[in-house]
């Protein structure tokens, strides 16, 4: 078998891996967006535990291809571009890399709702401290009030 079809079949089957490995990143994501969005703490520690084992499962295929790209000769950031089309190798890195976009965009995603969340806490927090800091209280005709002297919350 000539070699260069070997190779084109070995690299199709990594990058195989590599697919189902960014889709299960894509999914732990998708799961840590469902945990985050129901505010369930329970379902957000499992959704992290499990981003951080795909992730860390996808990385290692990516190490793996870009060993085996250099042992080939062919550099490790050119995914499948010098290999035929005969084994679908450069229409498998597309889908790699597609992947690899969504998994960007859905991982910023979760990164807004977090600091969403997070700006929510923390002003939550100032109106309980009696923080004069916080935001500015408005009447029933949406004219702001003057500040009173504030007590926190929990000294009633």
């Amino acid at each position: 078998m000539p070699r260069e079809t070997l190779s084109d079949r070995e690299l199709a089957q990594l990058l195989d891996q590599q697919i189902a490995g960014m889709q299960a990143v894509l999914s732990s994501l998708d799961a840590e967006r469902a945990a985050l969005s129901t505010r369930d703490g329970d379902a957000l520690l499992r959704a992290v535990s499990d981003k951080a084992s795909t992730l860390a499962g996808a990385d290692a295929l990516e190490q793996r291809r870009q060993q085996y790209l250099e042992q080939m000769g062919l550099g490790g950031r050119h995914g499948g571009q010098q290999f035929s089309a005969d084994a679908g190798v450069s229409q498998r890195w597309q889908q790699v890399l597609a992947l690899t976009r969504q998994c960007r965009a859905l991982n910023d995603a979760n990164g807004q709702l977090i600091r969403g969340q997070k700006r929510r806490t923390e002003g939550a927090l100032r109106i309980l401290h009696g923080d004069s800091t916080a935001p500015a209280e408005y009447g029933p005709g949406g004219v702001e009030r003057p500040r009173s002297q504030h007590r926190p919350l929990a000294s009633y």
